[in-house]
Parts: structure tokens; C-alpha cells; sequence
């Protein structure tokens, strides 16, 4: 999933608008993997990897490199110590999970002599005289998107020779000592987005945020509530501090002009806002909302006091459009959600949208939104405090394949969470937080994201699920809003090989298989973790008649794959589901029969897709193109097709219709990449004076396609091209149970001589999601033959084209697989002959079309 993520922000925008080892002598050093892992469960040996995580937050930390992200699952943990640097553009990111009834929750948090370093996500909760954050001699740190609650010492303390430091969005509660605490020698620090909250459970708290000989500290879009105490006190040498966009009350909601015992002070001793030294002289504070309910002074600024922003812009020129009024607050701060507000607050749509420090999303991950009925007074729609006021969205997740950018794999899928508010708000989708978790997969990985999207590799094609989470208060306490599992359909792409047998039961002196048996084949790699490998089988030597089928192992199907007679040797294409890296052959019939097995490609993630084409015939030795008479293929012969004006762009293999006629001698041809020898393997084989198709999968290289003669004769052979695995593909494979979707035989109907039989796809395997089909792969057998002729297979609607599938004789049953377009969700089979024949098809899969 990582290499998606890493470029999918420049594809979204397209689309609506995260152990060190030293390298071996003589080897380039490997990229260290994106995220680092921690979770409360793991081995002796740790590396950070999904399968070896570390259970340590501080020793992950202490491995980490620039550039990477240390991702900590939900759960309780201890003191987290933080000494290990990040670089400018690539800092070292330690992020908590939090989603629906999770948390991801740390005693404290301490960053010492570190540099660009993110702390996201935490609950951050102390009892004791301990900080919850403490930050010292560190510059270009970040702690944002938690909750931080501690006991007699600061809650956040900024201290020492740090510089940029910021703390956003987070939920912050103190008791005895300040929420923010900004010391001496700090520089250029910004609070913005914050929720604080100072109660008075014993005298002695300064204010709730100090900014002690702490030059350039910026305060922007805060919510700050105290229990009759000072909201922000700025002294000493601090030049440069700016106040923005924020909220101060002194008194809590539910205590309006009063304290709380014991000890309660007088509410008028609580000024919101108090300024001495030499931040009197340079400071710019503007848009703030200062709520007079304490009944005392507003300001205090170089030891003078004001009742009124008026009276303060007087003196001053600060604060020109500062608000006296009471924000109208609401929800508890306990809850970890922070001070919302009502919505006949004076906060809404009345921020300076222009303040330092402004960027993302709101406290809660929600962009700003404009009330319809409010004017905007600040250059645009945006509200005072930590938390913009929304109306409740309708949420409708969705999830989509990923088809082009870079030519991601087949399996990726992007789960889409848009939430359509009724105001226009300042996000392309919304806003809000959602939850987003693959389901019906073993590692069932989880996103929160606030981007409104999440990108997954499914390990399988077939249906992708993915449980959505919605909540507009960041997962940090209320109930979600939304809850449902969108799903779509996955279809894999073709990687095409150099033939290579993988069973040939006769090597070594093996034994046939016997009559009604079984083999159960492992394959080799990549094929055994493939979604469905394509397979060139052979039968020979067999003792009696029969017929093989081959499947994934477990229930075995209603269906065959190669149709034979006694002492036959007869080849197809096969393209079977691999099941915990197996495939299996099933013998039917009363004799025994020996089997080979080549394999031509596989089904998975990454590969082309498949571009399904009008029959276009590459290849007609009878009728050469441009060369008068006749040219057949001679005794270990060769012939390299240049196909190229017949191909899309960057094809790697195509499906053939592979037809050998008057061969003059026994043998098979083989279809192998051009330039390269010939592989030992064989895609059709043959008898003198016999016409015999196979389908074959044959490997592109520059545009060619090589097939071999592996007889001792002359042969004439049709190569009709029937679909192309390129750039330019669309269509993904589904491989399916194999399944019988038409037997004349049992509905009494033989197609008549000149007539043509509907057949329709199976799309039980789509489980009821909408899927569409844009071709289909089935073996299709003819029986019951009275006289020789041939079966022509196209889309349904389409003219019948020349080429042939199946060309028989009387009395014979032959089987070939196809790979055809669909017309209406179904295809054609149009017996030639003059006579009636039964038809059987059994559908091996179907390629997806692209959603609308």
C-alpha cells in the first residue's frame, strides 16, 4: 500500500478538482521502509516491520531515520522519550491511532535536543508533578491532533533553547499550573487550533497560557476557559507576540460571574488578556473574542488596565476588532473534544482569515464553513476559537478502482468518504474525520485520515470491502455519524512468462495418473501467489477415453478442461484460480493418462490489462501476407510475426487463436519470446493431416510474437489475435469457480447447421455489487459432431468475423479455450457444419470493465 499512498495526493487533486542494517560490501544500502511499526505484542527480534514490530514507542524512535513515521496502535503506554532527530522536509513523524472507541494514549511525551520531529495523535495524560509535554532545547517540533491533561506542573512546557516550536489542535486541561507554559530563551513559537482549560482546584496558577522572555510566540485560533484565573499572561522580554482569532473567558459555562471553592477568588481579579515588558510595545492582537462575564477588566496592557476593546483600540490601536460578548460556548471540556459553539455565536464567520499561523483543518479536523445567514466580517468565512461550527453532513463513501497515474496495480482501490455539507465550506469534500479499514482481508489495515480518502492493495481479485467510519469531531469522544462497508470488484492483471513446465508426470519414469484420481500440483513463485496462472496442458499416452479438468484445490467442479480418446495426444490452454500456491488435475475416465503442464503467465496486482480487439488474423501461412502462394512452416522451422501495427502501445502479451492445418507429419508448435531459444514446451500439438486449434497466451517483445515447429514435417498455421495485454488496457481478470453456463446437451437445444446459441456470463462471483463484464474466458467444447465443420465464438451484436475456435469432424468431441468480448454481458457460438451439434461451456472467468 505504501508506494500508492506516496503519490496519490497529486492524483486525488486530479480527480475531485508513512531496523537499521548495515549494507553488505559492495551493495547499495537499502531505503529504509516508510513506517516503523509498534504495537503491545512482539518477538524477541525487532525491526519495526509489520511482522517483527517493536513494543517500545522511545526504542522505535530511537531507530528511526529522517523521512520516516513511527506508527503506534491503540492502546495504553508508558512515557515516551523523544532524542532522535528528523531533517529539514523529512522529519521523523511518531503518530497514535485514534479512530471509533480506539485511542492511542502515552504517560508523557519528552523531546529533548531533537529537530524536526511531528508528534501526532496522543492522549497525553499525567497524574503526577510532571508535564504531559515537555519540550526543551529542541527547534522545528510539532505536537498536534491529541488531548493533554496533567496535574501540578505544566501541562505543555516549552523551555530552554527550543525555536519553532508548534503546538495545534490539541484538547489541553491543567489544574494547579499553567496549560502553556512558553520560557525564557524560547523563540518563535505558535499555538493554534488549541482548546485550553485551567481549573482552580488550588490557588497559585498564574494564567492558563505564560509567555515568559519568549520572543515572536504567535497565539491564533485558540479556545481558552479558566476557573476564574488569567487567560494568556505575556511578560518580560517577549517582542513580537501576536494574539488572533481566539477566545478567552475567565469564568466556566456553568459558573457564570462565579468561582469555585474553595479559596474562590474575586471573578473580577481574572483578566482575560494581560501584556507587560516589551511585548506592550510591538505586540498585534486583533479578531479576538474576549467574553466579559467576570464583570472586571478586558485587558491588561503595560499596567493599565481596559473595560472594552473600544477603549483598548483607543489607547493602544490593538484589537480594532476585538468582540466583548459571550461566545456562546458549548460541550464540556472533559469530554476531549474541546469548546464548540452555539449557533448564535459571535464567533461564527467573524475571524481574520488572513492570521499568522492559520493552516489545515480545525480542532476537530473540519474545514471552515460559512452560515448562510451570518456576514462575513474578517475577508472570508471563518470563525473564532478552536472549532468552526458545521451542520450535520449526509456521508457517502465509496471505493473505486485506481486505473491509470503511473500504472498502479489492479488490486489498489481508493475508498472515497465525501460528506456534503449544506454550507459551502472551505474543502473540496467536506470535512470531518473518517475511520477506514480493508475487511475480509488477513491484515485488515486501518486509515484515519481527515483527506477524505484511503488507498488499499486488496491481496486478492474478487470483492473489496472496506468498513467507513464517519465522525465530525475527530474520533475524539461523540458517537460516529456515519457507519457503512461500500464495496466494489477487483479483477487482476497478466504477467507474461517464457514458457516453463512446471509437471510433466512421465519425467524421471513417473507414473500416469490413475483412473479417477487426483494430483494436487505446488507451484513455484511467483505463480503460487498468483490470483490465477494460465496453463498449457497436455495429455498423452492415455489408456482409455476421458477427460481432465483442472481447478484450484477443494470442491471439485461440474466441468472439463481437455476432452480425449484413447492413445490421444491433445493440448489447451487452461487458466485455473491457485489456491494456497496449488492447482489441482482431476482424471476422469477408466483409464490411465499421462499429464504435462506449462505454465505461460499469471494473474495478480501488477502486470497489464487486458484490451479486448475485433479478431484480427496475424498470421496465415496459407495465404502469407505479401508473399504470392503459399508458405508453410517447414521441419524445426521458425516464424516471428511483426505485429505491431496491430497492437496498442507497450504490449506485453497477446491472446491467439492458434489453428495448424495439413501438417504432413506429427509434432506441436510452441510459442515462445522472440529472440530467445526455444522453450521445452508445447502450446498445440498435432497429428498428420489433422486441423487442431489452441488457444495460446503468447509473450510480446518489441512488438513480435515467435512460434516454433516442432515437427519433422511441413504445417500451415492461422494465428487469429483475439485480445492484447497493454498500457492502454482497461479490463481486469476475475477468475471465477469453473462453472457451466450452457450444455445443449441437457436443455435438449443442439445448435443447428448455420445457426449461432447465446450464451451469457456468470457474474455470481461479483456477489451483487455491480460489475461489469467486457470479456469473457470459457472452455468451450463441441460434441456430438455428425459432419466436420468448425465453431465460430464472438460478442453478442457484433458481425461474425472468419476466424474459427474449434474445427472438428464427425464423431469427434474438441475442446479450446476463448477469450471473447461480451455484447450485452453475453457472446455468440455459431456452429458451421451440416449438422446439428451440443455445445458445452464452462466459464473460467470474466474480465471487469472499468466502473462508470
Amino acid at each position: 500500500m505504501s508506494r500508492l499512498r506516496r503519490g496519490l495526493a497529486p492524483l486525488i487533486a486530479a480527480v475531485l478538482l508513512t531496523t537499521v542494517a548495515l549494507p553488505l560490501a559492495g551493495a547499495d544500502a537499502a531505503e529504509p521502509a516508510d513506517t516503523i511499526h509498534v504495537t503491545q505484542r512482539c518477538d524477541t527480534v525487532m525491526d519495526g516491520s509489520p511482522e517483527r514490530p517493536f513494543c517500545s514507542i522511545t526504542e522505535a524512535v530511537r531507530t528511526a531515520q529522517p523521512g520516516q513515521t513511527v506508527e503506534v496502535t491503540a492502546g495504553e503506554w508508558g512515557d515516551v522519550v523523544v532524542a532522535t532527530s528528523g531533517l529539514l522536509g523529512q522529519p521523523i513523524t511518531i503518530k497514535g491511532f485514534r479512530g471509533y472507541g480506539q485511542r492511542t494514549r502515552v504517560r508523557s511525551v519528552h523531546l529533548s535536543a531533537v529537530q524536526h520531529v511531528v508528534v501526532d495523535g496522543f492522549d497525553i495524560v499525567v497524574d503526577g508533578s510532571k508535564s504531559a509535554v515537555l519540550i526543551e532545547d529542541s527547534s522545528d517540533v510539532t505536537v498536534t491532533n491529541g488531548w493533554a491533561n496533567t496535574g501540578s506542573a505544566p501541562t505543555v512546557d516549552i523551555r530552554g533553547d527550543s525555536h519553532r516550536v508548534t503546538v495545534s489542535r490539541m484538547v489541553a486541561r491543567g489544574y494547579r499550573a499553567q496549560v502553556f507554559a512558553v520560557g525564557a530563551g524560547v523563540t518563535d513559537t505558535l499555538l493554534s487550533r488549541n482548546s485550553v482549560m485551567l481549573d482552580r482546584l488550588f490557588t497559585g496558577a498564574p494564567a492558563a497560557i505564560t509567555i515568559a522572555d519568549a520572543p515572536r510566540t504567535t497565539i491564533t485560533n485558540n479556545t481558552i476557559v479558566t476557573d476564574c484565573l488569567v487567560g494568556v499572561a505575556v511578560t518580560g522580554d517577549s517582542a513580537g507576540f501576536g494574539l488572533y482569532n481566539s477566545i478567552v473567558r475567565t469564568n466556566l459555562p456553568d459558573r457564570p460571574g462565579a468561582c469555585t471553592p474553595p479559596e474562590a477568588p474575586l471573578p473580577a481579579s481574572a483578566i482575560p488578556l494581560t501584556v507587560e515588558g516589551v511585548a506592550a510595545t510591538d505586540s498585534q492582537l486583533d479578531y479576538n473574542l474576549l467574553d466579559p462575564v467576570h464583570g472586571g477588566p478586558l485587558y491588561s496592557w503595560a499596567g493599565t488596565t481596559y473595560p472594552n476593546p473600544a477603549a483598548f483600540a483607543a489607547a493602544t490601536g490593538q484589537g480594532t476588532h476585538d468582540i466583548a460578548a459571550d461566545p456562546k460556548l458549548v460541550t464540556v471540556q472533559s469530554t476531549n473534544v474541546g469548546w464548540g459553539l452555539g449557533s448564535d455565536s459571535p464567533a461564527i464567520d467573524s475571524a481574520l482569515a488572513t492570521a499568522p499561523g492559520l493552516y489545515g483543518p480545525d480542532l476537530r479536523g473540519n474545514p471552515a464553513a460559512d452560515k448562510p445567514d451570518v456576514p462575513n466580517s474578517g475577508g472570508a468565512f471563518l470563525d473564532r476559537g478552536s472549532v468552526e461550527l458545521l451542520p450535520e453532513p449526509k456521508v457517502a463513501p465509496t471505493i473505486r478502482w485506481v486505473l491509470d497515474y503511473g500504472n498502479p496495480g489492479s488490486l489498489e482501490a481508493i475508498v472515497y468518504v465525501n460528506a456534503e455539507y449544506p454550507w459551502l465550506t472551505s474543502a473540496v469534500r467536506g470535512g470531518g474525520t473518517a475511520s477506514i479499514q480493508m475487511i475480509n482481508t488477513p491484515s485488515a489495515e486501518t486509515v484515519l485520515t481527515d483527506s477524505g480518502y484511503a488507498a488499499f492493495t486488496y491481496p486478492r481479485a474478487g470483492v473489496a470491502c472496506a468498513s467507513v467510519v464517519f465522525s465530525t469531531d475527530g474520533f475524539r469522544s461523540r458517537p460516529p455519524l456515519h457507519q457503512s462497508s461500500p464495496c466494489t470488484v477487483l479483477g487482476s492483471s497478466f504477467t507474461p512468462s517464457t514458457p516453463q513446465r512446471v509437471l510433466d508426470t512421465r519425467s524421471g519414469g513417473g507414473a500416469p495418473m490413475r483412473p479417477n484420481s487426483d494430483l494436487v500440483l505446488p507451484l513455484p513463485a511467483p505463480f503460487s501467489t498468483a490470483d490465477a496462472v494460465v496453463l498449457n496442458v497436455t495429455v498423452t499416452q492415455p489408456t482409455a477415453n476421458g477427460y481432465l479438468t483442472v481447478s484450484a484445490p477443494g470442491n471439485r467442479p461440474e466441468s472439463s478442461n481437455i476432452n480425449f480418446v484413447a492413445k490421444q495426444t491433445i493440448a489447451n490452454l487452461v487458466t485455473v484460480p491457485v489456491s494456497e500456491g496449488k492447482v489441482r488435475f482431476s482424471s476422469s475416465g477408466s483409464g490411465t493418462v499421462h499429464v504435462l503442464a506449462d505454465v505461460a503467465g499469471y494473474y495478480g496486482n501488477a502486470g497489464k490489462r487486458m484490451k479486448a480487439m475485433a479478431p484480427a488474423r496475424l498470421l496465415d501461412t496459407r495465404n502469407a501476407i505479401g508473399v504470392p502462394g503459399t508458405t508453410p512452416i517447414g521441419p524445426q522451422g521458425r516464424v516471428t510475426i511483426d505485429a505491431g501495427l496491430w497492437l496498442p502501445a507497450g504490449t506485453t502479451a497477446v491472446a491467439l487463436n492458434l489453428t495448424v492445418t495439413k501438417p504432413t507429419q506429427s509434432g506441436h508448435i510452441t510459442v515462445f519470446p522472440p529472440g530467445g531459444a526455444v522453450p521445452t514446451a508445447s502450446n498445440l500439438n498435432f497429428v498428420a493431416g489433422a486441423t487442431v486449434n489452441n488457444m495460446v497466451i503468447a509473450p510480446v517483445v518489441d512488438g513480435k510474437i515467435a512460434l516454433a515447429n516442432g515437427g519433422s514435417g511441413t504445417v500451415h498455421v492461422v494465428a487469429d489475435m483475439t485480445a492484447a495485454f497493454a498500457s492502454a488496457g482497461t479490463n481486469t481478470y476475475l477468475p471465477t469457480f469453473p462453472t457451466r453456463i450452457l450444455d445443449t446437451r441437457a436443455s435438449g437445444k443442439p445448435v443447428g447447421p448455420g445457426q449461432a446459441v447465446r450464451v451469457s456470463v456468470d457474474k455470481r462471483a461479483c456477489s451483487g455489487h455491480p460489475c461489469g463484464a467486457g470479456a469473457i474466458v470459457a472452455n468451450v467444447t463441441v460434441t456430438g459432431t455428425k459432419s466436420a465443420g468448425y465453431l465460430t465464438v464472438y460478442p453478442f451484436e457484433q458481425n461474425r468475423p472468419t476466424a474459427s475456435a474449434i474445427n472438428f469432424t464427425a464423431g469427434q468431441t474438441v475442446a479450446n479455450l476463448v477469450t471473447v468480448g461480451l455484447g450485452d454481458n453475453s457472446f455468440l457460438v455459431f456452429n458451421s457444419s451440416a449438422a446439428t451439434v451440443d455445445v458445452v461451456v464452462d466459464q473460467a472467468g470474466f474480465y471487469l470493465s472499468p466502473p462508470i
